[in-house]
């Protein structure tokens, strides 16, 4: 198998697709609160809950700064057949019918190679999603895509959880974040994160109408440091940090949010660890 060429953002590219996205939902009316956090320039990190696709689309409409968005490798591969196998293994297509799954993999055997080339353009960061069926692969995470962004002073939007529940409760942060922060510290940068808190599961009708009011919520901006703790204390103590600034935000953008659980669900994970 041949290595994928780097991604990379093509700014007039980013622009194009952000004037379309807006234009198709042109009829939706939102809410995004604190703006004025996002930094202008500059290398930034956005950190976000994720319930699904509706976020994306209006993060990119509403920060006023293109972003890399770190997304499922698998997405844009559905020419593979490895890939097509994980997409059927998660949410993004777990309720889909024997119809939707033929047709996903008829678009993607034509337009595999297309999306990529497209999403290589719009700066998407391709990063594997693992699980206890689908195992690490070495180099797959997408971190030397991120830290490369960051050091060329872009913007970098992440979804910590590594997937996604309609029902708003939030699934841990996985500790990826710690690692990025360290490589950049080790290269004498700095840069600001930025907690982002949404309400946009199921918002859209199919004729992209509001079904609610979404809305985004951006936090004052957190600049973390090793303080001299060891890697794993530090990715640890940054992945809870930031999910709790998170889930501070989310009471002002979903204010009858369901009860989080996070916490409760890492503690056992971490228990279960200890006693394998």
């Amino acid at each position: 198998m041949t290595a994928e060429a780097p991604t990379s953002l093509n700014a007039s590219r980013y622009w194009q697709a952000r004037c379309l996205i807006a234009r198709v939902l042109g009829r939706m009316h939102y809410d995004a609160e604190g703006t004025e956090h996002i930094p202008t320039s500059g290398p930034a990190i956005v950190i976000m809950n994720h319930t699904g696709w509706e976020e994306i689309a209006l993060a990119i409409v509403a920060i006023p700064r293109p972003l890399r968005i770190v997304g499922m490798y698998d997405l844009v591969h559905l020419d593979d057949v490895r890939s097509q196998a994980r997409i059927f293994d998660t949410g993004y297509a777990r309720g889909m019918g024997t119809v939707r799954r033929r047709l996903l993999v008829s678009l993607g055997s034509r337009y595999g190679a297309g999306i990529r080339q497209l999403s290589r353009e719009f700066g998407y960061i391709p990063a594997r999603v693992f699980s206890p069926t689908w195992h690490p692969v070495l180099g797959s995470n997408g971190i030397r895509d991120i830290v490369r962004a960051l050091e060329g002073r872009q913007a970098v939007l992440m979804f910590p959880e590594g997937g996604y529940r309609r029902n708003g409760v939030m699934t841990p942060f996985k500790p990826g974040i710690g690692p990025i922060v360290r490589l950049l510290q080790q290269r004498g940068i700095r840069m600001p994160i930025i907690p982002v808190a949404q309400h946009t599961a199921g918002c859209l009708t199919v004729a992209m109408t509001n079904r609610f009011m979404p809305r985004m919520v951006i936090g004052e901006p957190v600049v973390l440091d090793m303080d001299g703790s060891s890697p794993d204390v530090f990715d640890a103590y940054a992945a809870r940090h930031l999910q709790d600034r998170v889930h501070a935000l989310l009471r002002q953008a979903w204010p009858d949010a369901p009860t989080q659980t996070y916490a409760l669900e890492g503690a056992r994970a971490q228990t279960q660890q200890y006693n394998r």
